[in-house]
């Protein structure tokens, strides 16, 4: 089967983030975790630091988070529903047209692009027009899983090799500070 080319409307649900209301807001984990934008995204998962009791946006667990402003494009997976305010828009996969994970590499690969669509003099943001136009490329569902499988494999090892070279350079510094001392001493 070929290759199609969908816009993003068409196979998934785009759900832009809306600001609940700030007395909502909390750090003592009521509600549901509430993200605002890339300040929270870590390498895969956002990280909580905030809770809200009055959500207005619900991103589902697997959803791509996307930071549509200041600055636009980086992405991350939530790992649980969360709530998501107006600098994040959530996209969920039809699973019957296509892989999330594959959606999810292919806006890590679209990031720098993304980046360039934003509009504004005071911080550049997208709107849910420019998302729901980008075009992506489908091959088939097993393919999807496939190609996801294989950069998340790839992704993996990866991270490994930074936490060897991490773990190289520290046994270098211990091995020379054993031979020589610390040579700020």
């Amino acid at each position: 089967m070929k290759w199609q080319e969908k816009q993003l409307s068409d196979i998934s649900l785009i759900i832009m983030g809306q600001s609940p209301p700030s007395n909502s807001y909390n750090n003592h984990g009521n509600g549901l975790p509430f993200f605002q934008g890339k300040a929270e995204f870590g390498y895969i998962h956002p990280t909580v630091v905030k809770w809200c009791t009055e959500p207005i946006r619900i991103a589902k667990a697997n959803d791509i988070l996307m930071s549509v402003r200041a600055p636009v494009g980086p992405t991350n997976l939530a790992n649980k529903d969360c709530c998501i305010g107006r600098g994040l828009a959530a996209i969920r996969a039809n699973n019957h047209q296509a892989e999330q994970k594959y959606l999810y590499w292919f806006f890590k690969f679209l990031e720098p692009y993304l980046s360039k669509k934003g509009q504004g003099s005071t911080f550049k943001a997208i709107n849910k027009n420019i998302l729901t136009s980008i075009k992506i490329p489908l091959p088939p569902l097993q393919e999807q899983k496939r190609i996801a499988a294989i950069l998340d494999k790839a992704d993996s090892i990866r991270q490994k090799r930074k936490k060897a070279i991490a773990l190289t350079e520290e046994l270098l510094r211990s091995t020379f500070l054993d031979m020589f001392g610390d040579p700020v001493v």
